[in-house]
């Protein structure tokens, strides 16, 4: 049996998501046949492992209101192989630890010098993690991902999100 338990060919495509903002992805729709097969009943968005175009990925499928799912293809997958828009890729994947959260080395070693951060962090639940994981990880600068970081730590000691940060600070 093969590490990854799903695979299909797909064209990547452009979705857009939101309503008074659209921000546009690359993306593969999940065939229907899976639909079936996987537990969306109980995780609405399966977080899932695996690779496109021998390239690995780690993400979940996320539900649009027509009935379908998407994956986003990530920049990595250009930059890796060339392929964009409208080329056909293999996706192979399988279910990923529901609550896996990839930690930056950066925020990890401030929570790790932080008890109370830390505790903090301890009780927030994987989506929440994932939202200061992901403000953290989007730094294109290292000056810019210790900005990220020491607004997550505050945000995290003072349970709240960083748009109430912001908030706070406007």
């Amino acid at each position: 049996m093969s590490y990854f338990t799903h695979d299909f060919v797909g064209e990547i495509a452009l979705h857009g998501v939101g309503k008074s903002r659209v921000i546009t992805y690359k993306v593969l729709f999940m065939p229907p046949r899976f639909e079936a097969e996987l537990p969306f009943k109980t995780f609405p968005r399966l977080r899932v492992e695996g690779e496109i175009a021998d390239v690995p990925v780690r993400g979940a499928w996320m539900p649009v209101g027509d009935g379908r799912r998407y994956f986003i293809v990530s920049p990595d997958i250009k930059a890796n192989t060339g392929l964009d828009v409208g080329d056909e890729v293999e996706m192979r994947f399988r279910i990923d630890d529901q609550d896996y959260v990839d930690v930056p080395a950066a925020l990890q070693a401030a929570l790790n010098e932080d008890e109370l951060a830390l505790a903090e962090w301890a009780r927030l639940t994987a989506g929440k993690k994932r939202m200061f994981t992901n403000h953290v990880m989007s730094a294109k600068t290292t000056p810019t991902e210790q900005r990220r970081v020491d607004e997550a730590m505050v945000a995290i000691k003072d349970g709240i999100t960083l748009r109430d940060l912001q908030k706070r600070k406007q």
